[in-house]
């Protein structure tokens, strides 16, 4: 079964990267379209191993701290997407950004001296672990923090900025709770623990495929077209204050990150 699913992540990563080429949204969303490609070619030398094997394991362990990294990117695109015309936010939520993953990797790495957090593993896949649970769980709490941003100020963007931030919010948030609970795992048996470890597999690759599905239905060039906002109408209308405040900000840490 969990080939199986592996096959389809593999396909529909592969689906979805030339969906992105052959509507020219590749050029808007590159740094996802990128990781698309490295995701496919990822698991599809994967899903050709042995997963018991040692050449999987290096496979995995080399490559998943560059799967890191193009989360970090991604996101950092959404949110260079959604403040496009704010350069003064746009430069110093990046700054954000990697403040809130380092800070959530030091966190990680403190709670390590907890000897009750163990996976039975071994120490490398441990703390493989723990950096997944801080990079998914800062990048989840960032985009979360973008959501709510979109909700207080009347900003408008396309569609697919709003479904890109959505689905990868879900994802990050998924990703955080799976790897909590592999991370804080006890020793058990050899038996236990490999259940315990398809069960989380399988819950990964769930959510996986239901970000690819919902990727591959809404990401569309007629979401560049349509126009959204995410503030809720029945809120006050206070949309020219609104503006005012969100002008002034941006000139003042546009100002600031000049100096």
């Amino acid at each position: 079964m969990a080939r199986i699913l592996d096959l389809l992540i593999v396909a529909g990563t592969a689906i979805l990267s030339v969906r992105l080429f052959t509507s020219g949204l590749h050029r808007r969303y590159r740094v996802f379209f990128s990781y698309l490609i490295f995701t496919t070619l990822q698991l599809g030398v994967l899903s050709s191993i042995n997963q018991r094997s040692s050449a999987y394991q290096y496979i995995w362990v080399y490559t998943e701290p560059l799967e890191w990294l193009f989360y970090v990117l991604v996101v950092l695109e959404i949110y260079a997407l959604v403040l496009q015309d704010y350069r003064g936010l746009s430069t110093a939520g990046r700054w954000v950004l990697v403040l809130a993953v380092l800070v959530a990797l030091l966190a990680s790495g403190i709670s390590l001296a907890a000897p009750s957090q163990l996976t039975g593993q071994g120490s490398l896949m441990r703390y493989y672990y723990v950096v997944e649970r801080a990079v998914y769980f800062s990048l989840a709490v960032f985009l979360l923090s973008i959501l709510g941003f979109l909700m207080q100020y009347p900003i408008t963007l396309n569609r697919n900025v709003i479904v890109h931030s959505m689905v990868f919010s879900v994802y990050f948030l998924g990703y955080t709770v799976f790897y909590l609970l592999l991370s804080m795992r006890r020793k058990e048996s050899t038996a236990q623990l490999q259940a315990f470890i398809f069960a989380i597999t399988y819950g990964l690759d769930t959510i996986m495929l239901a970000a690819i599905g919902a990727w591959l239905v809404m990401l569309n060039p007629a979401g560049e077209l349509r126009k959204v906002s995410l503030r809720p109408q029945w809120m006050p209308g206070r949309e020219e204050e609104l503006v005012s405040q969100l002008n002034h900000l941006n000139a003042a840490l546009l100002r600031a990150t000049r100096k």
